[in-house]
């Protein structure tokens, strides 16, 4: 499928859909944006290392859907 024809077809997609969808598939094309950026993976890389130490410390963590719901 050509280049173009793919957008086309993404926007078709995302016109059908509620607003709260479309700021979800705009965040998650950010994202797909930044994960390759080396400060990002740094970044990522310090954050797990981190945790690693801080659940060896006793430390306990939230779940990812309490987190989600701060973020909305």
């Amino acid at each position: 499928m050509p280049k173009t024809n793919l957008k086309e077809h993404l926007i078709e997609n995302i016109e059908d859909l509620p607003k709260k969808q479309v700021k979800e598939v705009i965040d998650y094309i950010s994202y797909l944006k930044i994960k390759e950026d080396k400060w990002f993976i740094d970044f990522v890389n310090r954050r797990g290392m981190l945790a690693k130490s801080e659940r060896k410390a006793g430390k306990t963590f939230h779940k990812l859907e309490d987190l989600q719901k701060e973020y909305r």
